[in-house]
C-alpha cells in the first residue's frame, strides 16, 4: 500500500538527514533503504520510488564520497536494473538515469559495472524528455574511460548521435556532450567498422550539419570528417559527384571564415619543405583546413574519382574557376583545384584540350612566375607537368612562358618546386628542336632576376640549366620527390639525344656548338654517372657521356671533369668491368645498358681525349670482360673499322626520336600529416546530471611526385656490334624504334615514370 503523504514527508525528511551526513559506514542504512524501494515498487508506490531516487542523485552529484556507498550498498545496481526495464515515458527513468551519471563521474570502478548496461543507456536517446540527461550520463560513463568508449563504438553510438544531430533533435545544452561522444566514438570505431555502411551514413549525416555551421561545435564536426578521409578505402567511397561537392563546399566556406593570417598559415602548413626557422601554427582551424585540402587532394588520385568525374562536371568546373582567379588572389583551396583538376589531365587528349581549348595553362603559368607560396607553386608545377606530356603541347607552352617560369623557380629556396621546374625543363625539350633552340638562344628574364639578382635576365636559358645543375641544393623533404640536379641532368642529356638522332630533318651542328661551348658542359652529367641512388639517371648519364664524347670538344669536356673527379673514370671502369656474376645480381637491362654504355663511352674517349687520358682509357678497354650483350673483341673491331676523328656536331651515337610520351601509372600518393589517429580534445572533467536543463560552458573543439626516368633501353647486339648508343628509350639502339620491326632480337620498351604527391600520372 503506498505511503500516505505524512509518512511519505517524515520518509523523505529521514532519508535528507542520513545523506546530509557523514558517507562513512552508512552503506548497512542504505542497503536498507535499497529493500524500502523494492517494497515500495511491490506496493505499486512510485512517487515514493521517484523521490527517493531523486534525493540518490542529487546527493552522490554533490558529494562523491558517497559514489562508494551507492556501489557497495546496491543502489548503483538498483538503478541499472531499474532502467533496463523501465518505461522512457515513467518519469522513475530519468532519476535512474541521475544516479547512475553521478555514480560513474570520475570513478571507473564504478564504471565497470555500469558500462555492462550501456545499451540500455543509450536505448533512452530516443525519448526527448531523456535525451539530454542520457548525453549527461553517456558522457561521464565515457569521459577518460576507454573501455566504455570502445563498448559506445561497438553499438554505434556515433550513428545514433549523428541521426539526431541532422535532424536538429539534439538539445542545445547537449550539444557539447554529443560531439565529445561523437570524437570519441569514431576513434574507436574497427576497421570493418570504418568500411561499413554505417559509416558513409554517418559521414553523410555529419558532413550536412557541418555544412550548417555551428559556430561553437564546427570544428569538432570538421575534425571528425577529416578523420575519417584519412583512410585510403575511405576516400575512394566518398569520390561520388554529390559527396565531393559537399566537401568542396565545406572546403571552400571554411577558407572564407579565416583572418588573412591564417591563411598565410594554411599556406605554410601545406608546404612540402618546413622552414626550420617557421613557427608552425597550433591553430585549430589552420591545421584542419590543410588536413582537408590535403585529403581531398588525395581522394581526387583514386581510380573512382578519374571514373566519376570529368573537366566538365559540377565540382571541377567550380574549381576551374578558382584557377582561373587572378594569382595574387590564390586561396589554399587554389591547391587543391591544382591537384583534383590536374588529377583529371590522364591522356593527351585531355591535356591538349586543357591548353588548346581550356587554355588553363595560362592562369598556371602566371602563378608560377609570380608566386611566392611554395605549396602553390608546388601543385601548380605538377599539374603543368601533366600538360607537357602530350608533345603537342610543348612549344606551345614554351612559347607561353613556361620556361622563363621554371628558370625562375629554379633560384628559389624549395627544393621540391625546383625539382618539379626540372622535370617540367626536361620534358619540354624532349624530342622538341624547337623548344632546344628556345633554351639555347632565349633568356631567363626579368622574374628570374627579380629573385635572385646575382641572374642577370640576359642569363641564356641553357647557361641557366648548367649553373643551376651545380648549384647547392636542401635537401628534399622525401626520396620520392623531383631531385633537381637529376632532373637537370637529364634535361641536357635529352637534348644530346635528340642532337644525336641520324637523319634529322633539322639543322641541329650550330646547336651542337652551341652546346659545347657552355662551361662545364660535361659535369652535371658526371653527376648523373656518380650518384647511386636513381639507377635510370645513372644510366642516362652514361649514354650522355658517351653522346658528349663523339666530339673532340666533349671528349676534352669530360677528360677536363675526370681530371677535377678521378672517381668519374673509376665508376666509368667499374660499369665497364662488370663480370657475368656482378651483371646477375642487378636488373639485367640496367646492368648490361650501363656494361654497353661504359664501354662506347671509353672507346670514344680513347679516340678522342687527351694522350693521359687515352692510356688510361685503354687499359680500361683491354681489361673489360665479355657480358651477356657486349662482345669487346667485336666492338674494337667494328670501331677501328668505321670511326675516326669527329668534329664538332658529327656524333657516332644513333637512334630514333621518342616520339611518344612514356607510360605513365597511377599512384595514389598522400602528404603524410602529424595529426595522431584520434581528434584533439580539450580537457574534460565529469558533469554533474541534474535535475533540470542544466548547462555548462562550451569550448569549440579540433585540432599530404615520385622519379620519372625514362628508360634507357638495353641496345641490341647489332647495335653493341656497330658501336651505337640508344638515343631514345622507345628506339632500338640499332635504329629501329622498337615498335617498328627490328630483327635483332631485341624487342622490349620498359620505359616507365611516376608523379608522386597528390597527383596520379597520366595513362
Amino acid at each position: 500500500m503506498p505511503l500516505t503523504n505524512e509518512e511519505l514527508g517524515d520518509y523523505i525528511a529521514s532519508l535528507e538527514r542520513l545523506l546530509q551526513g557523514n558517507p562513512a559506514g552508512q552503506t548497512a542504512a542504505l542497503t536498507g533503504y535499497v529493500h524500502k524501494l523494492d517494497a515500495f515498487a511491490s506496493s505499486g508506490d512510485n512517487e515514493a520510488i521517484e523521490k527517493t531516487l531523486q534525493l540518490f542523485g542529487t546527493a552522490v552529484g554533490g558529494r562523491k564520497r558517497w559514489q562508494a556507498p551507492f556501489r557497495d550498498s546496491g543502489i548503483l545496481a538498483y538503478a541499472l536494473r531499474g532502467l533496463s526495464t523501465v518505461r522512457h515515458e515513467d518519469p522513475i527513468a530519468k532519476q535512474y538515469l541521475r544516479v547512475i551519471g553521478n555514480s560513474v563521474a570520475d570513478n571507473d570502478t564504478n564504471r565497470e559495472l555500469a558500462v555492462r548496461e550501456l545499451q540500455a543507456i543509450a536505448g533512452c536517446l530516443p525519448s526527448p524528455e531523456l535525451r539530454l540527461t542520457t548525453l549527461a550520463v553517456l558522457f561521464n560513463l565515457c569521459n577518460d574511460f576507454e573501455p566504455a568508449k570502445a563498448a559506445a563504438a561497438t553499438i554505434r553510438l556515433d550513428a545514433t548521435i549523428c541521426t539526431f544531430l541532422v535532424l536538429d533533435r539534439i538539445p542545445e545544452a547537449a550539444l557539447d556532450y554529443a560531439t565529445d561522444l561523437l570524437n570519441w566514438t569514431t576513434s574507436n570505431l574497427t576497421d570493418d567498422q570504418f568500411k561499413d555502411e554505417v559509416s558513409l551514413e554517418t559521414f553523410k549525416s555529419l558532413l550536412n550539419v557541418a555544412l550548417q555551421y555551428d559556430e561553437d561545435h564546427h570544428l569538432e564536426y570538421v575534425a571528425i570528417l577529416v578523420h575519417y578521409l584519412q583512410d585510403p578505402e575511405f576516400q575512394q567511397r566518398i569520390a561520388t559527384p554529390k559527396l565531393l561537392d559537399d566537401l568542396v563546399t565545406l572546403m571552400l566556406e571554411f577558407e572564407a571564415r579565416l583572418k588573412p593570417e591564417d591563411i598565410d598559415a594554411v599556406f605554410e602548413e601545406l608546404a612540402t619543405s618546413k622552414n626550420a626557422d617557421t613557427v608552425t601554427s597550433d591553430e585549430a582551424q589552420v591545421l584542419l583546413l590543410a588536413q582537408l585540402i590535403g585529403l581531398l587532394s588525395a581522394a581526387s588520385a583514386t581510380d573512382v574519382f578519374a571514373q566519376n568525374f570529368n573537366v566538365r562536371s559540377p565540382v571541377i568546373e567550380r574549381l576551374e574557376a578558382k584557377l582561373r582567379a587572378p594569382w595574387d588572389s590564390a586561396h589554399p583551396s587554389t591547391i587543391c583545384a591544382c591537384v583534383m583538376v590536374g588529377n583529371l589531365a590522364m591522356s593527351d587528349e585531355v591535356c591538349i584540350d586543357m591548353v588548346k581549348i581550356m587554355e588553363l595553362h595560362i592562369r598556371l603559368i602566371l602563378i608560377l612566375k609570380k608566386s611566392h607560396k611554395p605549396a602553390l607553386l608546388y601543385a601548380a608545377a605538377g599539374f603543368m607537368r601533366h600538360l607537357t606530356f602530350p608533345e603537342a603541347n610543348r612549344a606551345l607552352l614554351a612559347d607561353a612562358g613556361l620556361m622563363e617560369a621554371c628558370c625562375r623557380m629554379l633560384v628559389l629556396d624549395d627544393p621540391s618546386v625546383r625539382g618539379e621546374a626540372a622535370a617540367m625543363l626536361c620534358k619540354l625539350v624532349t624530342g622538341n628542336f624547337y623548344n632546344i633552340e628556345k633554351v639555347m638562344y632565349e633568356t631567363v628574364g626579368p622574374d628570374t632576376e627579380a629573385i635572385d639578382p646575382d641572374v642577370s635576365a640576359d642569363t641564356v636559358i641553357f647557361s641557366h640549366i648548367v649553373e643551376q645543375a651545380l648549384a647547392p641544393a636542401k635537401p628534399l623533404p622525401s626520396t620520392t620527390m623531383k631531385n633537381p640536379m637529376i632532373e637537370l641532368g637529364r634535361t641536357i642529356v635529352a637534348m644530346l639525344r635528340y642532337l644525336g638522332r641520324p637523319n634529322a630533318e633539322k639543322d641541329v651542328e650550330a646547336v651542337q656548338i652551341q652546346i659545347l661551348q657552355v662551361p662545364q658542359i660535361a659535369r652535371p652529367i658526371a653527376q648523373l654517372v656518380r650518384q647511386r641512388f636513381y639507377p635510370e639517371a645513372r644510366s642516362e648519364g652514361l649514354l650522355g657521356l658517351g653522346l658528349l664524347a663523339q666530339t673532340l670538344e666533349g671528349a676534352a669536356a669530360i677528360a677536363e671533369e675526370i681530371k677535377e673527379d678521378s672517381g668519374l673514370l673509376e665508376t666509368i671502369k667499374e660499369h665497364a668491368n662488370a663480370t657475368e656474376a656482378g651483371l646477375a645480381q642487378q636488373a639485367p637491362s640496367t646492368a648490361s645498358r650501363d656494361h654497353q654504355n661504359a664501354i662506347v663511352l671509353l672507346q670514344a674517349l680513347q679516340n678522342n681525349a687527351v694522350r693521359e687520358l687515352q692510356e688510361a682509357v685503354g687499359e680500361v678497354l683491354r681489361t673489360s670482360r665479355l657480358t651477356k650483350w657486349t662482345q669487346y673483341s667485336r666492338i674494337r673491331q667494328s670501331l677501328s673499322k668505321h670511326q675516326g676523328r669527329r668534329s664538332s656536331g658529327d656524333v657516332s651515337t644513333l637512334g630514333s626520336p621518342g616520339g611518344a610520351s612514356p607510360g605513365r601509372v597511377r599512384e595514389l600518393a598522400r602528404r603524410a600529416t602529424d595529426s595522431p589517429g584520434t581528434f584533439p580534445g580539450r580537457a574534460r572533467g565529469s558533469t554533474y546530471v541534474g535535475d533540470g536543463t542544466d548547462e555548462r560552458p562550451r569550448t569549440p573543439l579540433a585540432r599530404e611526385i615520385v622519379k620519372e626516368f625514362e628508360e634507357v633501353s638495353p641496345p641490341c647486339e647489332k647495335a653493341a656490334t656497330e658501336n651505337k648508343l640508344p638515343s631514345d628509350s622507345s628506339a632500338c639502339a640499332c635504329g629501329k624504334r622498337t615498335e617498328d620491326a627490328c630483327n635483332c632480337g631485341r624487342a622490349d620498351n620498359n620505359g616507365t615514370s611516376n608523379l608522386e604527391t597528390d597527383f596520379t600520372t597520366q595513362k
